[in-house]
């Protein structure tokens, strides 16, 4: 008597599989039912070998298939509160994290390994030869339902920081459109030790009246961090600034915040890294 594998969403990856397998000793007949389709599968091999063949095709699908299913379900029953455009975007932060997981792990992305669901399905099969593809990942493989559901927190987490930093940056941005320029030109450079400084348009470093407290006593020297490097020039309020540094976050972060008056120097003097006006 052969198994019989039924599934509510996958019945054409289940059916492929399948038929890439036939000639490895597995025969199948697909049986469509009302909401579900089911195949026969019966074994022209070694018994042994065929179910360690058709255990190894569901362990594919449970890490290639099911995964996207069960985090689809879990982020629209439990995170209603987003929008279904937001609910789009954390299921692609999620499977991201996951693909990357398996890709870091060589193939081993989740708590249980491949070989491990395979001796799980082994171990069903001979209690049961009737597996329904979903509920069995339900209900027999519950550690890999946790770690979706804690990767799905994780992305969660990652989107709300991301919204909150954007809805921030818009902030600032509509605040500096307000501001009038004070200064005509500022010049920002990378210091070795990754730090910032900026200059005049003379390359001279600025001490500003603008800048007072603990900000100005770091500002003579250098700026260390990034958001620093952002108040010191909203401070500022230049009607240009001039990167002298590419390939940075900063780089992004500053556009995104001045616009139209950034521009990253195609190349001088201060540009060379780690190059810069030491005190």
């Amino acid at each position: 008597m052969g198994i019989i594998i039924s599934t509510l969403d996958f019945p054409e990856e289940i059916k492929n599989r399948l038929m890439d397998q036939h000639n490895a000793g597995l025969i199948f007949d697909e049986l469509s039912g009302k909401d579900f389709t089911a195949f026969k599968i019966d074994f022209i091999q070694k018994k042994q070998e065929s179910l360690e063949e058709l255990a190894d095709i569901i362990a594919d699908i449970v890490i290639e298939y099911l995964k996207k299913k069960f985090v689809n379900n879990i982020i629209r029953n439990r995170y209603q509160e987003f929008t279904l455009a937001e609910q789009n975007i954390i299921q692609e932060m999620t499977i991201d994290y996951l693909d990357k997981l398996l890709e870091k792990n060589n193939g081993q992305g989740y708590i249980l390994s491949k070989e491990e669901i395979i001796k799980k399905i082994l171990n069903y099969f001979r209690q049961s030869e009737n597996l329904n593809l979903e509920g069995f990942v339900r209900f027999r493989l519950k550690d890999i339902i946790n770690e979706l559901e804690m990767a799905i927190e994780m992305s969660v987490d990652d989107f709300i920081i991301q919204k909150e930093y954007n809805e921030f940056i818009d902030l600032l941005r509509y605040f500096v459109e307000l501001q009038e320029p004070r200064i005509d030109l500022v010049n920002v450079i990378r210091k070795k030790n990754g730090s910032f400084q900026i200059l005049d348009e003379r390359k001279q470093v600025i001490i500003s009246e603008y800048l007072e407290g603990y900000l100005a006593e770091i500002f003579k020297d250098e700026v260390e961090y990034e958001d620093l490097l952002v108040s010191a020039l909203i401070n500022l309020a230049p009607r240009k600034i001039l990167l002298h540094f590419q390939n940075e976050e900063a780089v992004e972060t500053v556009r995104k915040i001045f616009g139209r008056k950034v521009e990253v120097c195609s190349g001088c003097s201060y540009c060379k890294k780690g190059e810069g006006r030491e005190k």
